[in-house]
């Protein structure tokens, strides 16, 4: 199933997972800490692309090389560092996405369930 079924799913109150509403509270809170995470590490890539790594580039062709190609690497290239740093970021933003519809789900059950229950009691 793919995450955009999942997300569908969640939305429209078929998805069944056994979590308390704190639980999926955490779970929010990590993802969001996670995405900070790669969004640091990003701009330390992109940081990096431009850095003097130390590799004697200034006196060495083959120093200058060598900092080129893992300054590439980091960011300005092809399948760079920052390129898959951004793409996990846009995972977790999704996963973060699909528990933020769950929790709303949740929430949105437990209140119908508490005010039918309540009209059963009078």
């Amino acid at each position: 199933m793919s995450l955009e079924n999942l997300k569908q799913n969640a939305k429209d109150g078929r998805l069944v997972l056994h979590l308390e509403d704190s639980a999926i509270d955490h779970i929010i809170s990590a993802c969001d800490a996670y995405i900070g995470a790669l969004k640091d590490l990003k701009r330390d890539a992109q940081d990096l692309s431009t850095y003097p790594l130390g590799f004697a580039e200034l006196k060495l062709d083959s120093g200058r090389a060598l900092a080129e190609a893992f300054q590439k690497k980091a960011d300005g290239g092809r399948m760079t560092a920052a390129d898959t740093f951004e793409s996990h970021k846009q995972q977790v933003e999704e996963m973060k996405t699909l528990f933020v519809a769950v929790r709303n789900g949740y929430r949105t059950t437990e209140a119908n369930t508490a005010s039918n229950f309540g009209q059963f009691t009078k």
